[in-house]
Parts: C-alpha cells; structure tokens; sequence
C-alpha cells in the first residue's frame, strides 16, 4: 500500500510538473504573448524539428540486441491494438449519432496526444528506454491518423500523406540508427539533444494555448462529449492494461505501452474538425476536457499499471 501512494505520488508530481508548463501557455495566450499564428510556429517546430530530434536521439541512445528489437516489435504491435480498440469502441458507443459528430466523437477516443503528452511523460517516469518504444507508438499514431481518421473525416487517401511525415521520418531515420548500430558524431548529436530537450516545455506552452481558446462551459447536449473523453482515458488505457498483462507484458515495457494509451485527446482531432468543417466545438471541448480530466486519471492509470509491472 505504502509503495502504491509511492507511487502515485511520483507520477502524480510528474503530472502536475507538465501542467504547471501548460499553465504557462495558457496564461501567456491569456496576455495577448501569443496568438494563432505564433501557436502554429510553435507547433510546427514541434512536429518537423524537435520530434524527431527526440526520436532519433532516444533510438541513438539504446543497444541493438535481441532483446530490444523484440521490444520494439512488441510495442508495435500493442499500438496497432491500443488504435483498433479505440476505433471499435468508439464505434460502437456514437453509432447512431450523425456523421459529423459521430467522426469526431471516434477519433476522440481512438487518438491520443502520445507525441505532446505521452514523450514527456514517458521520458520524465522511464527516460530514453521509454521514448525509444513509445517513438514506435507515435509512428503507429501517424499512420492510423492520416488513414483511417483523414478518411473517416473526408480526406483523400495518400501514400504520401502515411510515409511523408515527421513522426515517421524520425523513427525511420532512428530504425536507420539503430539496426546499423551507428554512433553520431559530437558536432551532430550534441545538437539533435539539445533541440530534443525543447519538446516537453514547448509541447506543453502549445497545449495551454489551445486549452485557452477552447469553451468550458457544458450543457446537456455535451454528454456524449464527456463519454468519448472518458471512455479515451479510462476504458481504452484499463482495457489494453489487462490484455497486454494477460500476454505476459511487464516492466518498462508495459508501462510505455499504457502511457500513451492512458494520454489525453489528440489536438490532431480538433485539426481535422476544422479543416473539413466537422463538429468542431465537439472536438475542441473533447481535446480540453480530457487534458483536464487527466490530471486525475493519468495518475491512477500509471500507478495501477505500477500494481503489475
């Protein structure tokens, strides 16, 4: 019991570590420091720079062995189940509403925010070991997103649009990295690791500033809103705890696999809502409720996790 408080407690601190950040944002998007043009900067960087610095950094920091390439196919695997279960779920739950919505519900509970949340927090309670599997979780993200959810919402399907990215990239180019057994020279890697320590401080200042601009307030009709959320950061992340632990999953790498799934709503949803004029107050409701509603559930998520690992 005592370890378990421990426990929590830690995670717990982490949490409010990263939303003290968000604070941040939100407090400067509230004095007029940063607009939508600067959050878009901001999160462009994020995604074409210092993503894949973390990537390829955390992939330059592991041993190639058998062991860690198992690993990585494992964790592979587990983010292709943790994507289908939430897309079936969300089915399931917001069938009968209408197409607009029903899309936006779904991918609320399908996709998670594993880049801008899940790093951080991976990196903060398991170090590079965690961001080197959770890079493979991010990959798998990439490609359900510009996939299934781009279509569900009415885009047209691209091969260009699943390879051609920088969560891929990075993770290509860390595959790359890794199976060679490369070690990068100082005038190269010093930088990548600087660039990737950018990521949790700038990640959280974009989140706060997206939090700002989205409606807090609820009525009745926003129910199935706060469901996708719940179902998106308690069903999905307890549902994959069991059956990963079921198959014999423990340690780090049963802890990398649930964080992401445990992570709040993908701000990607919230994007794709306005881009093909879907149910956007929906989306951006569903992206600010979950990151609040995580503070709590995160914690509890991880430490019950912890209880198997």
């Amino acid at each position: 019991m005592i370890e378990f408080f421990s426990y929590m407690g830690t995670v717990s601190f982490q949490v409010l570590i990263l939303f003290i950040m968000i604070a941040v944002g939100f407090i400067i998007s509230k004095a007029k420091m940063i607009n939508e043009n600067g959050a878009a900067q901001i999160t462009n960087i994020l995604l074409y720079i210092v993503t894949p610095c973390v990537i390829i950094s955390s992939f330059e920091c592991m041993e190639f062995n058998e062991n860690s390439v198992n690993e990585l196919l494992i964790s592979a695997a587990c983010a292709v189940f943790t994507h289908i279960i939430g897309f079936i779920l969300g089915a399931l739950i917001f069938r009968k509403k209408e197409k607009s919505t029903r899309t936006t519900l779904i991918c609320t509970v399908a996709l998670s925010n594993c880049g801008f949340m899940g790093i951080p927090m991976t990196e903060a309670l398991l170090g590079s070991h965690g961001v080197f599997l959770v890079s493979v979780y991010l990959a798998i993200f990439n490609i359900f997103v510009w996939t299934v959810s781009y279509s569900m919402f009415g885009g047209k399907f691209s091969i260009k649009s699943v390879l051609v990215n920088p969560g891929v990239i990075g993770t290509a180019i860390g595959f790359a990295i890794f199976f060679a057994k490369l070690k990068l020279p100082d005038v190269i890697s010093i930088p990548v690791g600087y660039m990737s320590s950018l990521n949790t401080p700038l990640a959280m200042i974009v989140i706060g500033y997206y939090l700002s601009c989205a409606p807090f307030s609820l009525k009745k009709s926003d129910l199935p809103m706060l469901v996708s959320v719940l179902v998106r950061l308690i069903a999905v992340p307890l549902i994959c705890l069991a059956i990963f632990r079921c198959i014999g999953m423990t340690g780090t790498l049963l802890t990398s696999c649930v964080i992401p799934a445990a992570a709040p709503s993908a701000a990607i949803v919230m994007m794709f809502a306005s881009k093909f004029k879907a149910d956007t107050l929906t989306a951006s409701k569903g992206m600010a409720f979950s990151h609040v509603i995580s503070i709590i559930t995160m914690p509890l998520i991880l430490t019950i996790c912890s209880l198997f690992a």
